[in-house]
């Protein structure tokens, strides 16, 4: 195999494979891509963590059409060293490769072809396009409260519905819970899907580098995701999601209107003083009155009264400041709604959808636990 390719390019495709490509596992080869050269002067980047597999398809000059396989992380530090210009890869025996790039020539091991896993296959899936940003903008906005515990597989993942007209994609991680709804001419799910948080991750990145639509679609045990030269298959989780409906009250007794930005900002005062391992930090609301407050034994207090629009009876309860913040940052209305029961109840928050914002924005509700103080 030989190819000649541009070094920026190159490189531009090593750095989104090492991001799938598995370096801590057993099977040495997950942390190679393999370099594939076609007969139309393609050179087809894979890699794979046996979870997530990317192609990526980029221009190059072919001499010689075949493939390698090559640690990519060293490859990826070798190419980003590189001048600009063209870079020539050529195979050598014994899995080796040759790299030239004006006066600098690299040797590097590899290994052979034929240890590479192979990767799922699209064809036979039916695909939907869809706009690219629309699918960020679930993963956006539900993806920080999925739980980052890989052995809760039931909650290291956000459930996904889609039926046609209106996609909804969940997370929980068993402290807070976040849904998020839009209207989305995509595809219509015979069931739901549960998207892994690595998953989710890794098609946001994708995605980010996409302008336009992409195409999704589902077989039994993948989802894939189309863009320009990427595909990118990715492992479902083949397990029931909880029931979060009951999760989220239905009703409240109280609610308190407040300035987004405001409040975010007094919260992540509070949190710096709040004890770091749970950030708690006590709410108390009374008539057109929302006070902060947060104690910590081995840095001190802090304080803070903010106005709200609330006429209800007074409330004091106490909630993870950080849980709130997240919740904030996935909400782009000017004012938001807190929603209470009792001071043993989950607090929901809302979008408030005035100010000519989107109605869509109102399909957002995050859910927090409440915490002892």
């Amino acid at each position: 195999m030989e190819f000649e390719i541009d070094q920026a390019r190159f490189l531009s495709a090593l750095t989104l494979a090492q991001t799938v490509a598995d370096r801590r596992s057993t099977m040495p080869v997950l942390a190679n891509v393999l370099l594939r050269a076609t007969t139309n002067d393609e050179l087809v980047c894979c890699s794979t963590d046996m979870m997530i597999a990317l192609t990526e398809t980029v221009a190059c000059k072919v001499s010689d059409p075949g493939s390698l396989t090559l640690g990519v992380r060293h490859l990826h530090n070798v190419v980003r060293t590189l001048p600009s210009g063209a870079v020539k890869v050529k195979s050598l025996d014994n899995s080796w490769a040759q790299l030239l790039a004006s006066r600098s020539e690299f040797k590097l091991m590899g290994m052979p072809e034929g240890d590479f896993p192979e990767l799922p296959d699209p064809a036979g899936v039916s695909f939907t396009q869809i706009p690219s940003h629309k699918f960020v903008d679930l993963i956006d906005k539900t993806l920080f409260s999925v739980s980052t515990d890989e052995a809760r597989v039931n909650l290291n993942g956000a459930l996904f519905e889609s039926d046609g007209a209106q996609a909804t994609m969940v997370s929980t991680d068993g402290h807070r819970l976040t849904k998020y709804s839009i209207a989305l001419e995509g595809p219509a799910l015979a069931k739901s899907i549960i998207i892994p948080r690595k998953g989710m991750d890794e098609i946001r990145k994708v995605l980010n580098r996409v302008e336009g639509d992409c195409k999704i679609g589902v077989s039994d045990q993948y989802l894939f995701v189309q863009a320009e030269a990427l595909t990118l298959s990715v492992k479902l989780n083949n397990v029931t999601f909880p029931p979060w409906q009951q999760v989220v009250p239905k009703d409240f007794q109280r609610r308190a209107g407040i300035g987004r930005e405001e409040l975010m900002g007094a919260l992540r005062q509070a949190a710096v003083i709040a004890p770091e391992k749970t950030a708690t930090v006590k709410l108390q609301l009374d008539k057109g009155n929302l006070e902060l407050h947060a104690d910590n034994p081995e840095l001190g207090a802090i304080n803070l009264d903010l106005p709200v629009d609330y006429e209800g009876s007074s409330l004091t309860a106490g909630f993870n400041a950080n849980y709130l913040i997240d919740a904030l940052g996935a909400v782009h209305t000017e004012r938001i709604y807190l929603d209470f029961q009792g001071e043993l109840d989950p607090c929901v928050l809302r979008p408030a959808a005035d100010d000519g914002e989107e109605a869509a924005q109102a399909d957002f509700l995050a859910v927090v636990m409440p915490m002892r103080i």
